[in-house]
């Protein structure tokens, strides 16, 4: 009986420790990422599991009956038939971005039920029937603690693990001697000019970029053990950071001449704390260069203008301010995309790009100043602008059956939600903006949620917010600016969202989807 019953307990928690390593892996492996998640989880969800307790308190009272088999037999039943049922629920499930079973989420997943089944051994050898019943229900919730024990368990075989790939990585840089290494950072628009500045040089370079978004330490092994070849000429590394000292060590690890910080901003402001820690980290782009290298920084960026730096190489600006080195302008949009000048040293040049939007300018005016420096002339780098793709989930224009989408999905900071919101005021039917809002900005995020959406008020017809809770200060934004009620859509899921767009866009309309959150952040 105690084997079965064993079996039906493991059986009952299944569900729960599959979905908390999913939204464990959402928040990146970081237990100090999940306990904030965890307990706004937990406020969230306050009414429905205090409603939950209730109702498991309720029915103690069917097992606590005189006959000390048929309690064990009726709970077996129980537990398997509830987990039955919620591994059908999970199976149906849609998730934006499923768990992916990685070799470290397979080996935390491996310590999760090891230690489950510790628990469960125990409660069975030397718990009664009473105790068996009282604590079923909280099972249930354990898997949610347990995979940060779990995490903190495996940690320094998992930092051996990433130590060992990672000097692997490191010695196959350092024996390719002639390799010209560019690093990208920034608070956002990393992979932005790293595709820019990729396609701008393949012709003239043989050229690796971090595929996607690789950019932490882990990305980027990965991309150099599996993908760089001795014939490769150009490193495009993107470096990304949401604590100090990272960009430090990545720096420490790649070593590259060159350095590009793109923006300084907002984003992961919750893991940083302080706009200075932010400052400071990315700031280590340049500041680690050599003497022979370039660093290359965003002159219209209030935070980077303002910071003091301590640099040995030679430094370069590019953007909208007079002072910038590369200075872009003379900006008019139409149907066939941007056209806008270029001027360096008094002499302008003119572009033209099928990509939409300021930030995009500024992303291929940052990869412009790079290339043209490695050599490139502005002649090559004219025809390079006019092939440029757009980038995917980047403002994104997408034809659909009877609207165009402008897929902004995997924008996530303010000043680029901003500059998103312009591109689609200018457009010349219904407007429509479907989003979730901006995370991760910490103490900030209240405020930069209700000033998006008063921004939104002026360039939107219709708007379709993702998430009841998370939106709440985008409507607040809204109302403020007297935004129509009854053109204000609040759905759960962004599967709602375009059930929703069915029902209320209008013929060629265009749409902007701004940000698309993991589902761990949906709520």
């Amino acid at each position: 009986m105690k084997t079965f019953m064993l079996c039906s307990y493991l059986f009952f928690v299944l569900v729960p420790l599959k979905k908390s390593l999913h939204m464990f892996q959402q928040n990146r492996y970081r237990n100090d990422r999940y306990l904030p998640w965890l307990k706004q989880q937990l406020y969230v969800l306050r009414k429905h599991l205090v409603k939950t307790v209730l109702l498991l308190f309720l029915i103690y009272g069917l097992f606590f009956v005189s006959n000390d088999q048929f309690p064990q037999l009726l709970l077996s039943m129980l537990l398997l038939i509830y987990g039955y049922l919620m591994w059908r629920k999970e199976e149906q499930s849609e998730y934006r971005k499923p768990l992916v079973f990685t070799p470290r989420a397979k080996r935390l997943y491996g310590m999760q039920l090891f230690l489950m089944f510790v628990i469960l051994w125990v409660l069975q050898q030397y718990g009664n029937i009473f105790w068996q019943i009282f604590f079923t229900p909280y099972l249930y919730f354990l898997p949610w603690v347990l995979i940060l024990v779990s995490a903190c368990i495996m940690l320094p075989i998992e930092r051996f693990i990433q130590q060992s790939y990672m000097q692997k990585a490191a010695k196959k840089l350092r024996d390719h001697e002639n390799l010209c290494i560019i690093g990208i950072t920034g608070s956002y628009g990393k992979t932005s000019v790293k595709n820019v500045l990729y396609q701008l040089m393949k012709e003239d370079w043989y050229a690796l970029a971090t595929p996607q978004s690789y950019n932490n330490r882990m990305g980027i092994t990965k991309t150099i053990l599996e993908y760089l070849q001795p014939l490769h000429e150009l490193f495009l590394c993107e470096m990304g950071a949401d604590h100090v000292h990272e960009i430090e060590e990545l720096m420490k690890f790649v070593r590259p001449q060159y350095g590009i910080v793109t923006a300084v901003g907002q984003q992961h402001l919750a893991t940083f704390h302080s706009m200075e820690n932010i400052l400071h980290e990315k700031m280590q782009m340049i500041e680690q260069l050599g003497r022979e290298g370039i660093g290359f920084l965003n002159a219209d960026n209030e935070w980077i203008r303002s910071y003091p730096l301590r640099v040995h190489c030679r430094v370069i600006w590019f953007g909208k301010d007079m002072l910038a080195d590369y200075r872009y302008g003379n900006v008019s949009y139409d149907e066939e995309g941007s056209r806008f000048t270029i001027t360096h040293k008094a002499v302008a040049h003119v572009f033209h790009t099928r990509l939409l939007g300021e930030h995009n300018l500024m992303n291929i005016t940052c990869g412009v100043a790079v290339a043209h420096q490695l050599g490139m002339s502005w002649d090559a780098l004219g025809k390079q602008c006019e092939q440029l793709p757009y980038v995917t989930h980047r403002l994104e224009k997408k034809q659909m059956a009877d609207y165009t989408l402008l897929d902004d999905a995997y924008n996530a900071n303010p000043k680029g939600a901003r500059y998103a919101l312009d591109v689609l005021r200018e457009m010349p039917q219904q407007r429509i903006i479907i989003t979730p809002g901006l995370i991760d900005l910490g103490y900030a995020q209240d405020k930069e949620n209700e000033l998006l959406g008063a921004y939104m008020a002026a360039c939107v017809d219709d708007v379709i917010l993702v998430g009841p809770t998370q939106t709440e200060k985008i409507k607040k934004g809204l109302i403020a600016k007297k935004f129509p009620i009854e053109r204000l859509h609040v759905v759960t899921n962004i599967q709602e969202a375009f059930a929703c767009l069915q029902q209320i866009k209008e013929k060629d309309a265009y749409v902007l989807l701004e940000n698309d959150l993991p589902d761990a952040f949906n709520h």
